[in-house]
């Protein structure tokens, strides 16, 4: 077995803290590569992020130990990379991105065996990629949907930076993603990180008068309560908060409130910099709507964000478009990780 970690210039800093949940930014360095051949040693099988354990070799003898962070199981298995292919004894070599700060640890893409298969852990591409299958057209919104690819940014500069308030600037600057973001501690998350998580389905049902939307990132579970006025007047704050829906043609619109302060997206504005969010008051409002376009057998998806509490003007619109998908919603079961 041989060991080659190729373009990593200077020692890296060695820091023994967890760091699952967040964006690949602040933690992995692209332009720095890691190539390791060695034997699985341990694969811990979890949601949002899997980890394999690998015992490398190098040409002089010397063993690594190395631990490198991917997609969750879920998503690697839909793509092609299950359990059996990583439990240890398995020989492969991975490729992919060096910690900034960790030695020893990377984020890898690649998976290749002696018998020379090679799995993306982002699925088939180009030539290799199956022929996606026949999905009968649809006839409403209800069903499984899987959110179809953009080019939306999930680093750089933030939009709403511009118009933060006071209170709104003093409370990013003590965010910490490790203890302040629901998903460290597998909690329920802001909807619209739920509706703009890739790679997961979602689903929308009817339930008796109401309509359930569900996604498979995180068991999000929203019910949304069909003519209703107003919400009841003991309703509890909370992460998703209380959603009231009502037909407008072919559009689902869904009017939320009741949210307790907490996270509505992370994101990385300088990389190699801390992981930091925008934040949102119990005074966030959203507005949903959710129209079925049979002609082009999607749904479509127009969601407005406010928060006076924190920002001086409205969010801008966010849309994405969903494909229908014959995938099964499976339990995301997601394992908080610890501080070490």
């Amino acid at each position: 077995m041989k060991l080659q970690f190729t373009a990593l210039a200077g020692a890296l800093l060695i820091a023994n803290f967890a760091h699952a949940h967040h964006s690949f930014a602040p933690h992995y360095d692209a332009s720095k590569k890691v190539d390791i051949t060695g034997v699985v040693t341990e694969f811990e099988q979890r949601n949002p992020h899997a980890y394999v354990h690998i015992r490398a070799t190098d040409a002089d003898g010397r063993v690594a130990e190395w631990r490198c962070e991917s997609h969750g199981y879920t998503q690697l298995e839909r793509n092609g990379l299950s359990p059996d292919m990583l439990k240890p004894g398995t020989e492969l070599r991975i490729t992919g991105s060096a910690h900034r700060r960790v030695a020893n640890e990377c984020f890898f893409d690649m998976v290749y065996y002696p018998d020379g298969r090679a799995v993306s852990v982002n699925g088939p591409r180009g030539a290799e990629q199956a022929a996606p299958p026949q999905i009968a057209q649809r006839d409403t919104m209800f069903g499984v949907w899987m959110l179809q690819p953009t080019n939306r940014p999930t680093s750089g500069p933030q939009f709403m930076t511009d118009f933060l308030t006071d209170a709104a600037k003093a409370a990013m600057d003590k965010y910490d993603p490790f203890t302040m973001d629901p998903t460290y501690r597998c909690e329920p998350v802001a909807i619209r990180r739920g509706w703009f998580a890739p790679g997961t389905p979602m689903a929308i049902k009817q339930d008796g008068n109401n309509i359930v939307i569900q996604h498979e990132w995180m068991d999000i579970k929203r019910v949304v309560h069909m003519n209703e006025a107003a919400a009841p007047a003991s309703t509890a704050e909370t992460t998703l908060g209380y959603s009231r829906g009502r037909m407008e043609g072919d559009t689902l619109v869904i009017e939320t409130d009741h949210y307790k302060p907490g996270v509505l997206n992370q994101f990385v504005d300088i990389p190699g910099k801390p992981t930091t969010a925008l934040l949102n008051t119990n005074q966030l409002r959203t507005v949903e709507r959710i129209t079925f376009d049979k002609a082009a057998n999607r749904i479509k998806l127009a969601l407005e964000q406010s928060d006076s509490g924190y920002y001086t003007r409205d969010f801008p619109l966010s849309e994405a478009e969903y494909a229908p998908s014959q995938l099964e919603i499976k339990p995301f079961g997601c394992i908080p990780e610890q501080l070490k």
